[in-house]
């Protein structure tokens, strides 16, 4: 039987962690599960936090950083930090639900050739689907209802894990045996963006299958770590470097899977074939409107 890590970086931002730690609790057994925080040099009050959950559960392990390192950083030091055939980080700005642990391992178990996984999330990769199409904010008591019945619908859906060319970073999943093969996150993608894919070109490269975990949801806020204009400034960075070195390789294996090959099968377990069609119009449209507002306007409501 497979064993499972989870490793959760976090750099400030202290609502969101508290969210996720919430959700962790409620749906981890940290008994079984091995639990790394690695704290990039938060601000004390979600150093405090994390301090109090550790002291909480005793399972739990703290990685504190005395000045901030970056998020490739984190994620390479908590990543080696941890012992289990699977390891999954995950963003401080998402939510789980019962049963991801057991899901996630369901998957790799299917095939040992599965290097790299990721699940269906809200705000995440080309099949993300939102908790609720074009509505008003939610608080955190209906979002947290919400998010539950969006995984109790995930959770019938009969998997294939299928192979998919991108899997998301928000929450991604590795066995052991290809990290030990592949190597690392490369620090020439340091803060973050895109060493998650070049980190799949290489797990292909040396055998291993990318796929997608297509009954497990997982909330994902989007750019609460890095904010608006560093993601801007680190994703065109990082998209040039991934390119230079990975295009002639990418490119046939992006042909291959293409990015919504998958989308309109899981959405509409969640919504309707008219509410695919409209959204996807919708995110078509947000990328010629000329105004910057109106398009981050859009996703937010429909990715």
């Amino acid at each position: 039987m497979l064993s499972h890590s989870l490793v959760l970086t976090v750099y400030n931002a202290p609502q969101d962690v508290a969210f996720c730690l919430e959700s962790l609790e409620k749906s981890v057994d940290f008994s079984k599960v091995e639990f790394v925080i690695v704290d990039d040099a938060s601000e004390e009050e979600t150093r405090l936090l994390l301090q109090n959950f550790a002291e909480k559960h005793e399972q739990v392990r703290v990685i504190r950083h005395t000045e901030n390192k970056g998020y490739l950083h984190s994620a390479n030091d908590g990543i080696s930090a941890c012992s289990s055939d699977i390891i999954t980080l995950l963003n401080s700005d998402t939510y789980i639900s019962v049963g991801f642990s057991e899901r996630i391992l369901a998957c790799f178990s299917s095939d040992e050739k599965i290097g790299v996984a990721s699940p269906i999330l809200a705000h995440g990769n080309p099949f993300s689907v939102p908790p609720q199409l074009g509505g008003c904010v939610l608080d955190k008591e209906s979002l947290v209802r919400r998010l539950e019945e969006m995984d109790a619908t995930a959770r019938k859906i009969v998997p294939v894990y299928p192979d998919i060319v991108f899997p998301d970073g928000a929450c991604f999943s590795m066995h052991k045996a290809c990290l030990e093969r592949v190597g690392l996150f490369d620090g020439r993608y340091s803060p973050g963006y895109f060493e998650e894919l070049d980190f799949c070109m290489r797990a292909v490269e040396a055998g291993y299958r990318t796929v997608f975990i297509d009954n497990l949801y997982v909330y994902h806020k989007s750019h609460a770590s890095f904010g608006k204009k560093k993601t801007s400034e680190y994703m065109r960075r990082n998209r040039n470097l991934f390119y230079d070195s990975w295009n002639s390789a990418y490119e046939p294996l992006a042909r291959k899977f293409p990015k919504k090959q998958h989308k309109k099968r899981v959405f509409c377990a969640f919504y309707s074939y008219g509410d695919y069609l409209k959204t996807e119009l919708l995110l078509k449209l947000s990328r010629i409107i000329p105004f910057r507002s109106v398009r981050r306007k859009i996703r937010a409501l429909y990715q």
